[in-house]
């Protein structure tokens, strides 16, 4: 176990969860920067490690905590009642109590089921070096297999965070989220959706043009749910009979949540050219289009240039 003590090293990120419920033991509402400062604090960090830096310019320190507080908030284990602030939950509570020593992101899938329902759990895990990183995984993998992890972690990190800001806008917002989005994908003309509303509806909420001139069109449903909803065949069927009552034949629904098996069954068995985009969807879309988010750091990769050497 690396030692959070030593003047030349800072525990991996894992190492950061116990002390950070342990701050939050107490039940208040904890400012960001009191709480990164207290778990300083409690494991004994020195002035020059508080003070180490990653090429990025963020303190090593801080950026190990930011890390352990994303993976309990994914594990529900504490809450953000307010934004940049945290507080623990009973998950907190029982994970203390059930694990004793550090906390590894093996006991927040073990103990705490939420933690499985976020991003991480749509991909194969089996591939990925399991936590936490030991000198022999990482040696058993190539630079490129270790960027591309470290890449896929963070877009995931930002997935979950995506998520949290989307379930908490209003229904509006969230139209307008999905209509950004689309234009971003290349439908619409002049980045329009035209708002629909009324009796007959049938709860579609907009009709954005398929292609520039306007030949075609698809029908959106974009819904904002909490995380523990799932949508059944009964809203997917209540969606395409919206569609039928005005001669669509493509729509999409978009929402925050899930939607069960026999809901994408039934979306599948229709006639109508119909997307189901659940949460997990919808931010993977969100950053690969570039909305809602930002390029927050650029790495420039050097390899040797061959053609240099060639009248070598």
């Amino acid at each position: 176990m690396t030692d959070p003590t030593d003047d030349t090293t800072i525990g991996s990120w894992w190492t950061f969860m116990r002390p950070i419920l342990e701050v939050l033991e107490d039940g208040q509402t904890w400012a960001k920067r009191d709480m990164e400062r207290a778990v300083s604090d409690r494991v004994g960090l020195t002035a020059e490690q508080r003070s180490e830096l990653l090429a990025s310019g963020q303190t090593r320190a801080t950026n190990r905590i930011g890390w352990a507080t994303s993976a309990l908030r994914r594990a529900k284990a504490l809450t953000a009642p307010s934004r940049g602030s945290f507080q623990i939950t009973d998950t907190g509570r029982q994970l203390l109590q059930i694990i004793a020593g550090e906390i590894r992101e093996s006991d927040l899938e073990t103990h705490a089921p939420a933690y499985n329902e976020y991003v991480p759990a749509r991909r194969q895990r089996a591939s990925e070096p399991t936590s936490p990183t030991t000198a022999s995984t990482v040696a058993d993998q190539s630079p490129d297999d270790l960027i591309d992890a470290g890449i896929q972690l963070i877009e995931d990190d930002t997935k979950v965070k995506l998520l949290d800001r989307l379930r908490g806008t209003d229904p509006t917002y969230f139209e307008t989220v999905v209509l950004r989005l689309l234009v971003k994908m290349g439908y619409g003309r002049d980045g329009k959706m035209t708002k629909l509303a009324g009796s007959g509806d049938g709860g579609l909420d907009g009709v954005i043009d398929r292609d520039e001139l306007g030949l075609s069109k698809i029908y959106i449903q974009a819904k904002r749910y909490a995380e523990e909803v799932t949508i059944g065949r009964p809203k997917i069927q209540e969606f395409v009979g919206a569609l039928a009552t005005r001669s669509a034949t493509v729509g999409v629904f978009f929402t925050t949540s899930r939607f069960t098996r026999e809901a994408v069954e039934t979306a599948e068995r229709v006639h109508q050219d119909v997307a189901l985009v659940d949460g997990i969807r919808l931010t993977e879309l969100m950053i690969k289009h570039r909305v809602g988010v930002e390029v927050a750091r650029t790495v420039d990769i050097v390899k040797l240039d061959e053609d240099f050497f060639a009248d070598e």
